[in-house]
């Protein structure tokens, strides 16, 4: 029997989407976009077969009463909340009985301070919740840093992607080709990247993507640097397979799609110790981790990987991995947590 789930988020990418369709196959799905961005997303929303009760909220004086006048008139069993930062949603485990809500902790611990205002806000919000859903374990980690005492679901990801059965295992002979993908942001530390490959002449690396700081990167970028601009998410599956190595060094990271990306087309990664995902999918197996502000741990780091040995090892590791199963995983948290019985 169907169970009634009121998701509230902002207008998600097409990961989220994917995950809202798997979902809705098992419970009855509601989703409240509280983004007035409605008609960006409508062709990729409603490509599927599953309807959706869409509530536009826009922004405004009466975003809130027109929340509260919605809260009132649907029913469900369970409603999980997106986020702490937008007033309109902050607001709601204070107005909905305590056992329905739940919260989605996609922030890591890396990025995210526990004390201050914000801290004691977050606590506030957390302690009128009965479980929260966590990415992997460094968000569950921050759920537990800010005191929640509730029931805690790891569902391993942020959405689903288009993954595909893992590629088998297959040793190479070299590792000479680098990647990134992501936005060009001083976030991504972009900046740390570029100048450690200057002291590899004889390894490329390829930046997939576009920002801010994209003519910096390309004014202090060496010859073996290639800015490739944006690509089509269905175009990367080529760009991952063909790369040796895919780089994440990012100062602040909540999770990472891209590593799983690249993982699920076989190949390693390096990454910082700041990449939410890392203790999730990156271990002795399938990639290295770097301190973020090191430049020499990232030296020390694409030195290591280009033994040969070591690197093969890794493409075995990531080669065992199953992208499938914890696909599975994620929409089978939302699932078997059915929420309690009764009406908002």
């Amino acid at each position: 029997m169907k169970t009634s789930l009121l998701f509230i988020t902002n207008v998600p990418s097409f990961y989220k989407i994917r995950l809202f369709n798997e979902i809705s196959k098992s419970r009855e799905l509601i989703v409240l976009f509280v983004e007035d961005a409605r008609e960006q997303r409508d062709a990729d929303f409603f490509s599927g077969e599953m309807k959706y009760c869409y509530f536009q909220v826009k922004s405004g004086k009466a975003m809130l009463w027109k929340m509260l006048y919605f809260l009132t008139k649907i029913k469900f069993n369970e409603v999980i909340i997106d986020g702490w930062d937008r007033l309109v949603t902050f607001f709601i485990p204070f107005v909905v009985s305590r056992k329905k809500v739940a919260c989605l902790i996609e922030s890591s611990i890396y990025e995210s301070k526990l004390v201050g205002w914000k801290a004691i806000l977050k606590k506030a919000f957390l302690g009128r919740c009965t479980c929260a859903y966590c990415s992997g374990i460094a968000q569950e980690r921050l759920a537990l840093s800010l005191g929640f005492k509730g029931k805690i679901i790891k569902f391993g990801g942020c959405g689903l992607l288009r993954y595909k059965a893992q590629p088998q295992y297959e040793k190479r002979d070299k590792v000479k080709k680098f990647l990134y993908v992501g936005r060009l942001s001083p976030e991504k530390n972009l900046r740390l990247l570029v100048k450690v490959f200057k002291r590899f002449p004889n390894l490329s690396l390829d930046i997939i993507g576009y920002g801010p700081i994209e003519k910096e990167l390309k004014s202090m970028a060496s010859q073996n640097v290639c800015f490739l601009g944006a690509v089509k998410n269905e175009d990367l599956y080529s760009h991952y397979c063909n790369a040796d190595v895919f780089v994440l060094p990012s100062i602040t990271e909540p999770w990472g799609l891209v590593v799983e990306e690249a993982l699920n087309c076989g190949t390693p990664v390096i990454v910082s110790d700041k990449v939410g995902c890392r203790e999730d999918l990156v271990t002795k197996d399938t990639g290295i981790v770097f301190e973020y502000n090191n430049a020499e741990a990232l030296c020390n780091a694409i030195k290591e990987i280009q033994q040969i040995e070591r690197y093969n090892k890794l493409r075995y590791g990531v080669a065992q991995m199953d992208f499938l199963e914890r696909a599975q995983k994620q929409v089978n948290s939302f699932v078997a947590n059915r929420g309690v019985k009764g009406n908002s």
